[in-house]
């Protein structure tokens, strides 16, 4: 019964054993493979990092599947979480703010705050 939209993009993940979790979709919010999540503390809700204010810097998990808005909302109402990654090591190349990708300066940020505050490594894989 669900129906996120997986896609065939260059993989996220260079570790063999990332871990999964699942969280509470925002209504009417459209979420991109990659995106780096704000999850809010008691209610396991997902928000996108706030672009305004360093987001690379406010995030604690990434989006596993492509998730539109209808679907965020249809899935809310039913009750159903969409799936994230909590742990591993991922490509830095291939996370996102809110479906763009990261610059140079974010990808650092990103980093720095994943290896202080995370269980996620962001890796530069060339």
């Amino acid at each position: 019964m669900v129906d996120f939209n997986y896609t065939t993009e260059q993989p996220l993940t260079v570790d063999v054993a990332p871990i999964t979790d699942s969280v509470v979709p925002t209504t009417a919010t459209a979420y991109k493979r990659g995106d780096l999540l704000v999850i809010a503390a008691g209610t396991n809700v997902a928000t996108h990092s706030n672009t305004e204010t360093g987001a690379q810097t406010d995030w604690h998990v990434i989006c596993l599947a492509d998730v539109t808005a209808e679907q965020a909302t249809a899935k809310a109402a039913a009750g159903i979480e969409m799936p994230v990654y909590v742990a591993g090591k991922f490509d830095v190349d291939q996370v996102k703010l809110n479906g763009t990708a990261l610059d140079a300066t974010q990808k650092l940020a990103a980093r720095a705050y994943a290896n202080r505050s995370t269980k996620i490594t962001l890796s530069v894989v060339k």
